[in-house]
């Protein structure tokens, strides 16, 4: 310890100084191999060349480029699984949809739920409950995750779900289907 009047404004200037003395003298500036150069019109390039450069050690900073990161191929997702569903007794599936704005996939799934819930007791379904009554009328199930529009209308609180990959449509959702729906507005 010591004792020393220094001014407020220049304690950091002193301690600096203090801390670059108790560190000592730095190490040889070391050597680094930069990449080689590929040949350029036929004429090949030194392999490497030796670069003098001083070490800091708080900044020292890589600059050779990363490597590109090798993207593992997708694979074709797999279409649910159908149902075994009375689809036309008493009330078919093409028929309750008739009328209705499925102007939207998420629409459908709206809609595919809702005749499920009233009119098959089925309150609870699966995306192969969905994807069964798609393909029941002809609608496309050209969807990479088939279970998505599910999630999204869950999210915007028209289906909730009591175990995963289930969903069980609302009261919302229902009223939704059977007036806005059924009037063609949205």
């Amino acid at each position: 310890m010591f004792d020393a009047e220094i001014a407020d404004d220049q304690i950091q200037s002193v301690t600096q100084a203090i801390t670059n003395a108790f560190r000592g003298p730095s190490g040889p500036p070391q050597l680094r191999r930069l990449p080689a150069m590929p040949a350029i019109n036929g004429h090949a390039e030194p392999e490497a060349e030796v670069v003098d450069e001083e070490e800091n050690e708080l900044d020292t900073v890589d600059v050779t480029p990363a490597a590109p990161r090798q993207k593992s191929p997708r694979k074709a997702p797999k279409a649910p699984d159908i149902v075994t569903i009375e689809m036309n007794e008493p009330l078919s599936f093409a028929d309750f949809a008739k009328g209705k704005d499925d102007g939207s996939q998420h629409k459908k799934f709206m809609i595919a739920a809702a005749w499920l819930h009233d009119h098959r007791n089925t309150p609870i379904v699966t995306d192969g409950h969905i994807y069964t009554c798609f393909r029941s009328i002809g609608w496309s199930t050209a969807i990479n995750d088939f279970g998505q529009p599910l999630r999204e209308l869950k999210g915007r609180k028209f289906f909730t779900t009591p175990e995963r990959g289930h969903y069980e449509i609302n009261h919302i959702g229902l009223d939704y289907v059977n007036k806005k729906l059924a009037n063609g507005a949205e």
